[in-house]
Parts: C-alpha cells; sequence; structure tokens
C-alpha cells in the first residue's frame, strides 16, 4: 500500500516540476530567450544533486529500515519543502569538497577505461567483421594487442602418448 503510495509521490515531488523546470529553462537559454534566474538554477541543481544521493542510500537503506515506504514518503515532502538545500548545505557539499580530488581522479580512471574500452571495441569489431577500413584511425597504439609470446614452450611430441594406451 505505502509502496505505491511513495512512488507516485516521488514522481510528483522529486521528478514532475524538477524536470519541467530544467526543460523550461534549457530551451529559454537555447532560444536565447531569458532563461531562469541564477538562484532557480541553484535551487534546481541542488535539487538534482540531493535526489541523486537519496536515490543511492535509498537502495542500500531500502532492504534494511523497516517501514521504509512511509519514511520516504516524509522524507520526500520535507525535501521539497527546503531540506534539499539543508542536506546539501550541511552534508553533500562538505563531502564532496573534502572528498574532491580523489573523485576527481576516480572520474579520470572512469574515463580512461571508457576510451580504452572504446578503443578495444572498434579493434574487435573490425577484426569480427575483417574489415580493417572498419579501425578507428583515432584508436591509441598502447591500446592495440600485442601478439601473444610463448614463455618456455613445451616441445610437441610426435610419438603416441604410451600411458593412455596402457590403461
Amino acid at each position: 500500500m505505502f509502496g505505491i503510495l511513495s512512488f507516485v509521490t516521488e514522481m510528483a515531488l522529486m521528478m514532475l516540476e524538477p524536470v519541467y523546470q530544467t526543460y523550461k529553462g534549457l530551451e529559454a537559454a537555447e532560444s536565447g530567450g531569458n532563461g531562469l534566474e541564477p538562484t532557480e538554477w541553484r535551487r534546481l541543481l541542488i535539487h538534482w544533486i540531493v535526489y541523486g544521493a537519496f536515490r543511492a542510500v535509498e537502495s542500500l537503506a531500502k532492504p534494511w529500515v523497516p517501514f521504509y515506504d512511509l519514511l520516504k514518503i516524509g522524507a520526500i515532502v520535507w525535501l521539497r519543502s527546503g531540506g534539499s538545500n539543508t542536506v546539501y548545505q550541511m552534508i553533500i557539499r562538505p563531502f564532496l569538497a573534502e572528498n574532491e580530488p580523489v573523485i576527481d581522479e576516480w572520474i579520470d580512471q572512469m574515463n580512461r577505461t571508457r576510451e580504452t574500452v572504446m578503443a578495444a571495441t572498434s579493434v574487435l569489431s573490425a577484426a569480427v567483421t575483417a574489415d580493417p577500413d572498419a579501425v578507428d584511425e583515432r584508436v591509441p597504439e598502447e591500446t592495440m594487442m600485442p601478439d601473444p609470446v610463448l614463455v618456455n614452450p613445451q616441445p610437441v611430441s610426435t610419438e603416441p602418448n604410451t600411458e593412455r594406451k596402457n590403461r
């Protein structure tokens, strides 16, 4: 019962109005009209930051917190009535500021990994299609796989395996 109510509350208060306001602001900015005021942009950005954190915490808390859906409804109402700014100022902003170098390094690593995966996908796609022109010319040299090298290869005997025959 409360699961459906919490879903409807979340969609109505945390998604519909902020999505529409963000859309309106982007449309106005792109058309050269008067976009949203800076304070309104700040409110929307804080909303999306807090909502993202809320969803991340929710995935961990939901199985362990009794009456979670009922508490979620209360949290959503509180966040929309000014609690988002409080959560951002007291929890999220200090956390992000303190961990900014680590987060930046993690994001850089994720971007490097993404670029490597994309380059490897391009190489594999070209290998599968056997189309050498399909290889992206921008593939960095270090992402190319070297030819395999056998270290201390064991000689292959041409004699039949007598142990198996004697069993």
